[in-house]
């Protein structure tokens, strides 16, 4: 929920307060002044200060020397922690990851979908050596990704219109997708092959191919994609890794709904039911 979004009356408005001050806090901001949590929240800097203290003492936002500024506590960490352990489809699916890395030396993503944004949920890294951080949490928009586009081509009507209007079509490189019409043929193209690609859509010099896992029903909760460099990823290759993505997409489908994107959906469907 954006912030200025009207809050319901039965939420707690200063839990909602609390929630927007942890999400000024972006890879790109990731320390943030009094001054500017007050800035971006449009709240006194007395009425953002009393949250600020509460958080920083139990955790949620700790102080930086020698600026003295703000960042994400350590609590925070503990919660995606006990996050990813609350999922274990995720851990279910990591040797199924490292078997398509091993045959392709690519790194290779599991994704699913949230509030229309492709969230990642694991990786398996051609060269572990080279990445010191978690790709767990990371969000990016749907329409710019190869896993992005392979949930959206699967997703009903409804949902995929309602990211278009959401988030539109931001341009990260040359060769994002930039209208919606140029969207509907890759998402038809997507269908009728069975996989989607990115040519440097949303990162220049990356290429990768991507399929989804879908439950029973045809709907996409998950996706895979393998991934590298432009040189190492050439039309052929592509075509190679095709269907031993295909294939692991499948061989996970049956724990489709395990994933977070489908848990959400099998609630929407039992709350649906037991409002008529």
């Amino acid at each position: 929920m954006n912030s200025k979004d009207p809050v319901p009356t039965w939420q707690v408005k200063s839990v909602v307060k609390a929630i927007h001050i942890l999400s000024c806090f972006t890879p790109s901001d990731p320390e943030l002044s009094l001054g500017d949590i007050s800035h971006k929240l449009n709240v006194p800097k007395s009425t953002a200060l009393n949250l600020i203290r509460t958080l920083e003492e139990y955790g949620y936002l700790i102080r930086t020397y020698p600026s003295m500024n703000y960042r994400l506590g350590y609590s925070i960490m503990q919660l995606n922690y006990c996050t990813q352990m609350s999922m274990p489809v995720v851990r279910y699916s990591l040797p199924f990851l490292e078997d398509l890395q091993m045959k392709t030396g690519k790194t290779i993503y599991l994704t699913t979908h949230i509030n229309g944004k492709v969230l990642y949920l694991d990786v398996a890294h051609q060269n572990r050596r080279m990445f010191t951080y978690s790709i767990s949490g990371k969000t990016l928009n749907m329409h710019c990704t190869g896993c992005g586009k392979a949930m959206l081509a699967y997703l009903p009507e409804n949902e995929i219109r309602k990211i278009i209007d959401t988030y539109g079509f931001p341009t990260f490189t040359p060769n994002t997708i930039s209208t919606e019409e140029a969207l509907y043929q890759e998402l038809n193209l997507i269908r009728k092959r069975g996989y989607s690609t990115d040519h440097e859509e949303e990162t220049l010099g990356v290429r990768c191919i991507a399929a989804p896992i879908r439950n029973a029903q045809g709907y996409p909760t998950a996706a895979i994609s393998i991934s590298g460099a432009v040189l190492s990823m050439q039309e052929e290759q592509v075509f190679e890794y095709a269907d031993v993505l295909i294939n692991t997409c499948h061989a996970l489908s049956s724990y489709a709904n395990e994933f977070p994107a489908g848990q959400i959906l099998l609630l929407n469907q039992k709350q649906g039911n037991a409002a008529d």
